[in-house]
């Protein structure tokens, strides 16, 4: 139950980054190839996060599945991070704000991974019950981190660059689709 509201979460952000992107360009810019690189990493951000919760979102809440839940996620952070950093200094100051928001979106989901780790470590065994309240306020936490980051990358929807390359990017429109 609670992975399938972080996965709902990480849809938000999705829906959020494809939301700046209306507008219209014909020429493939700078901040058009970065914000592909970024909705690419995105993508494949919320694909592995899905991923990693499958087996936790049928109903297998044993330790096992639970760490396994959670390394998963920690892996798509880090690939995130090594995505996003790959992509080099954003072209604008507005993109340079999401990658900014994004970061920190990555520090934040793994400061609460660290709690559903310490949590999962102290439980002994697969009896996880008393684990599942903890386990469910990080990933509470992790949505509302998740819905922060929705909101700030809306506020930059001002930006006509921004709103340019993101409408002319094949990976930001499967983002919205």
């Amino acid at each position: 139950m609670t992975v399938s509201r972080l996965a709902a979460a990480v849809a938000t952000v999705a829906l959020a980054v494809a939301a700046a992107g209306c507008g219209s360009s014909s020429s493939a810019s700078e901040t058009e190839q970065w914000a592909d690189g970024m909705c690419s990493a995105l993508t494949d951000w919320q694909n592995s996060v899905t991923a990693a919760g499958e087996k936790v979102s049928k109903g297998d809440l044993s330790k096992s599945s639970l760490e396994g839940a959670a390394n998963g996620v920690a892996d798509a952070n880090k690939q995130l991070r090594d995505d996003l950093d790959s992509l080099g200094k954003p072209p604008t100051e507005t993109v340079e704000k999401a990658k900014s928001a994004l970061n920190q979106l990555g520090d934040d989901l793994n400061k609460n991974l660290e709690a559903i780790r310490d949590t999962l470590a102290n439980t002994s065994g697969n009896d996880v019950t008393a684990s599942i309240t903890a386990v469910g306020s990080a990933v509470q936490a992790m949505s509302q981190d998740l819905q922060n980051t929705s909101t700030q990358l809306k506020a930059l929807q001002s930006d006509d660059t921004w709103k340019k390359a993101f409408n002319s990017s094949d990976s930001c429109q499967k983002l919205s689709g």
